[in-house]
């Protein structure tokens, strides 16, 4: 559930974001609101600092709150509406890229992963000392080949609050969510088919894709997602032997599908037959205040796979993932066993005693909290120090920025400069085999924002600048 000053500052901002509060319009004093809304003054105080954080409201020295109104935003261009079979491999640059990113004694302005300062590091510590000590024989063994019982029964239990009804005999916990969606394709692919993606898309499904030599259909995306009477038409055409997508704050355009796409979606798959996987890593980073439904919730007869971690939202190095099917579990279970048998025990045993003991949902909700309003912040850098008519997406969740540079700028020569100057970010072009992104990248913002990192941004933007 969310606070109280989180509804009222999110109902604030949608009346503002509706234009129901315009640009300059005076708000209620303090007590004034807090009498309205029948909240105590420290609640009142709280909602107007999240809309002040949000950039949203400013206060004026012996005058009060005024509306400050949106940042106004050019919206992204619109993709080409043909879908694109690939036969471009960027692997290799990939690779060497992923490999720059890694290096620490750069800044990364394209982490995949949360900052320790914004992770609950120290009740994972507690839950992996208290686990240790109760259950030693346990932990010191491979354990079940489909994941901890207790595990994939907290799993099941998180599910729910997604209306997802799930099972634990219905999941199998897996090294990531990376390695979930690869034995899943090895489910329902064999080399040679066909497999759909929604572009620009993850570059680590790009290079694993490659590696098993499926071939690559891309469904261009534009900041609200693909066409959904082109996606239907591939359904038609059975263009694909299976679709990997994302729902909620895709990588790297942070878009959400809406509820009716994603319904349709699982009607589809079951109506031709055919499999689907729903990577759903960012699913708990989402902003809105309810977590929002995965397609994997509609009617989908179990052709709709759906595959999830907590390496986003929790821990990283803990490498937990997993698989919800509603058929071929079994299956899924014996590739498992001969790739690399099972998980590690300790940390199976430490998640599921952290989601039955820690409050899973109140750091959520403040990690989100914190995204969205550092989102905020590192999109205005981007525009005040970036070559004018740079464009931003809007995420709805999640830690990636998309940003589309002036036509004239080649995102992989700013790449080479950026690198020279200690700075390092991921190139449109490794998002997409295609090469329609090159004058694109993707940044991130995984930590507390700070002076570094802006200077970091602005240095970037200078650097961004020269090729004008």
């Amino acid at each position: 559930m969310a606070f109280k000053y989180q509804e009222l500052a999110t109902q604030i901002g949608e009346d503002i974001q509706q234009d129901k509060l315009r640009a300059g319009e005076p708000l209620p004093a303090l007590r004034r609101f807090a009498t309205q809304h029948n909240v105590s003054l420290a609640t009142a105080n709280k909602t107007y600092e999240w809309l002040q954080r949000q950039g949203l409201i400013t206060v004026k020295a012996q005058s009060g709150f005024y509306v400050k109104g949106q940042v106004s935003f050019t919206p992204l261009s619109q993709p080409k509406l043909k879908s694109v079979s690939i036969e471009h491999d960027p692997s290799n640059a990939i690779f060497d890229i992923l490999q720059n990113a890694l290096t620490y004694d750069r800044v990364g302005l394209s982490n995949g992963y949360l900052d320790e300062s914004l992770r609950p590091s120290t009740a994972l510590q507690r839950c992996i000392k208290r686990t240790a000590k109760i259950a030693n024989l346990t932990a010191n063994s491979y354990g079940h080949i489909q994941g901890e019982y207790k595990l994939r029964s907290a799993i099941g239990e998180f599910m729910q609050q997604k209306q997802c009804a799930v099972s634990a005999d219905n999941i199998l916990v897996t090294n990531g969510c990376l390695e979930a969606v690869n034995l899943v394709i090895e489910q329902v692919t064999i080399q040679g088919d066909t497999v759909a993606i929604f572009t620009p898309c993850y570059s680590g499904l790009l290079t694993a894709l490659k590696h098993k030599h499926r071939k690559v259909l891309e469904i261009p995306c534009g900041a609200q997602g693909p066409d959904m009477s082109h996606v239907l038409q591939l359904f038609k055409q059975q263009a694909f032997k299976t679709l990997i997508f994302s729902s909620t704050a895709t990588n790297p355009l942070g878009f959400s599908l809406s509820d009716q796409n994603k319904q349709q979606l699982a009607s589809l798959a079951n109506q031709y037959k055919i499999s689907i996987i729903e990577d759903d890593t960012f699913g708990s980073l989402a902003y809105s205040f309810t977590p929002p439904r995965p397609a994997f919730s509609y009617e989908h007869g179990g052709y709709v796979i759906y595959c999830a971690s907590f390496s986003k939202d929790l821990a990283p190095n803990m490498r937990i993932g997993w698989i919800t099917s509603t058929k071929d579990m079994a299956d899924l279970q014996r590739q498992k066993l001969a790739l690399n048998i099972t998980c590690n025990m300790p940390c199976q045993l430490a998640m599921a005693d952290y989601l039955l003991t820690e409050n899973y949902q109140t750091q959520i909700h403040k990690v989100t909290q914190t995204l969205q309003q550092q989102m905020a912040t590192l999109q205005s850098c981007v525009l005040s120090h970036f070559p004018a008519g740079t464009k931003v997406s809007q995420p709805t969740g999640g830690f990636f920025l998309w940003v589309e540079l002036p036509n004239k700028i080649n995102a992989m020569d700013l790449y080479q400069l950026a690198i020279d100057e200690n700075l390092c970010f991921m190139p449109g072009h490794t998002f997409s085999m295609s090469g329609q992104y090159d004058h694109c990248l993707r940044l991130s913002i995984t930590q507390i924002w700070d002076q570094q990192l802006e200077k970091a941004v602005s240095n970037l933007g200078k650097l961004a600048n020269t090729f004008l």
